[in-house]
């Protein structure tokens, strides 16, 4: 691309220079010879205007001295040179002024001049200036030979303006070839750099744009896969105990143990199309009778902590607890608590809901005291026994993206997680409640 640029430049600049060139030497020409007429017949009439018309054969007639190159001479009315120089005898251009008539431009290879002097209205004679043609000429390719050498300085600094434009253009334009390439490889955090090209940084810029959206879209597939495995995680372990235990347990009912395996392999996929929706931002918030929700909790956590030995209870302290969230949300915040009570907690488990001050605060507490005052137990990748450390990380940003805000309230001598979510105003529960 660079040697096309380059190519186009200079062929560009080189046809302007002809093009121009061509009409000024032709006017260089003209003007140079027209330049050197002018100047023989202001010659000629400066010494015609000097000398006495009546003059004859026989005076000591003087003439100004011609300049160098130059003829400049005095003829009679006979024809013959009197003074100066010249030809001897009259040639064409003299007898012609003799007579009266047109004096030629040219003659025998040099411009000439002729000025007639008279006297009582009769022509006594002819001054007669010359220059050769080859004179006029070696000034005209002077002249042209300054033109070519200026056009050759021209072409050079084109051809380094258009070096350095090609460098300009081009080398933004393998930079977005390279970033392209690079996001066409899976490198999402390639950038272009700003080149001060309007055009070209827009079509970077562009692509930056993309390339962000790439990025942030694989960001939250990865977020996605790992917040899915992470929830299924505790399902599918539950789901594998029950299929083994009504393998092993000769007194297990099969039907029964069948019918709670479609029901959890049911809450799988209803997890699946949650952790989906939720990691790509399809669920909005609504009011959500928050109670309902405990209640749905505590039945899909009953058999795995009664299989602990450890009863769920829940507690409603709020007359009618409506919250502003998103119902997929709220389940998957609830699983991620209780499921990290099953894991790291001990005793009993209370799912609480209360008015917290215009707020609805859902308090998951156990018998557990275990967690230190110096963990950050909500930042990504923290775990004390070797887990992900991802379940905390995303109930807590569940809960931020609609607008609550997820805390540990206690660590001891029992622990609580507390959710507080924004209220349903009250015209819609009274509204509920008259319903």
């Amino acid at each position: 691309m660079k040697n096309r640029i380059r190519r186009v430049a200079i062929l560009s600049s080189g046809v302007a220079l002809v093009l121009f060139l061509l009409p000024l030497g032709y006017a260089v020409m003209n003007l140079a010879m027209a330049d050197a007429r002018a100047g023989l017949e202001t010659a000629a009439l400066h010494a015609a205007l000097t000398i006495d018309p009546t003059f004859s054969g026989s005076d000591q007639t003087e003439i100004p001295k011609a300049t160098p190159g130059q003829q400049l001479g005095l003829y009679g009315a006979t024809g013959s040179l009197v003074v100066g120089t010249g030809p001897q005898n009259a040639d064409e251009a003299v007898r012609a002024a003799l007579a009266g008539g047109s004096v030629p431009g040219i003659v025998d290879g040099s411009i000439v001049a002729v000025v007639p002097t008279a006297s009582a209205e009769s022509i006594t004679g002819a001054v007669r200036t010359a220059l050769p043609v080859s004179t006029v000429w070696q000034r005209i390719l002077l002249i042209w030979a300054a033109m070519i050498l200026a056009a050759g300085v021209a072409l050079a600094v084109g051809v380094a303006a258009a070096r350095s434009l090609s460098r300009r253009i081009v080398a933004p334009m393998e930079d977005l070839a390279r970033t392209s390439q690079a996001l066409g490889d899976g490198d999402f955090g390639a950038r272009t750099a700003a080149t001060g090209l309007a055009e070209i940084d827009k079509a970077g810029a562009a692509l930056n744009v993309t390339a962000q959206r790439l990025n942030d879209a694989m960001a939250r597939e990865r977020q996605l896969t790992s917040n899915a495995s992470h929830q299924l995680r505790t399902p599918l372990t539950g789901l594998r105990a029950l299929l083994e235990n009504a393998l092993t347990d000769p007194r297990a009912d099969a039907r029964d143990a069948l019918r709670q395996g479609i029901e959890r392999a049911d809450t799988l996929e209803k997890t699946i199309d949650e952790m989906i929706n939720l990691g790509r931002g399809v669920t909005e918030g609504s009011p959500i009778d928050v109670a309902n929700q405990l209640d749905d909790a505590e039945r899909r956590w009953k058999g795995i902590l009664a299989d602990r030995g450890r009863p769920i209870h829940v507690v409603v302290d709020s007359r009618n607890p409506l919250a502003i969230t998103a119902e997929p949300a709220l389940r998957q915040i609830l699983d991620v608590l209780i499921g990290n009570t099953v894991r790291h907690g001990a005793g009993d488990v209370v799912l609480r809901v209360r008015d917290a001050h215009g707020a609805v605060a859902i308090d998951v507490e156990d018998a557990g005291d275990s967690i230190a005052t110096d963990h950050d137990v909500f930042m990504e990748g923290f775990s004390t026994d070797g887990g992900t450390g991802l379940g905390l990380a995303l109930a807590r940003r569940l809960v931020t993206d609609h607008g609550g805000q997820l805390l540990l309230t206690s660590r001891t001598p029992r622990t609580r997680f507390t959710v507080i979510l924004v209220a349903a105003p009250s015209e819609l529960k009274t509204f509920l409640e008259e319903s």
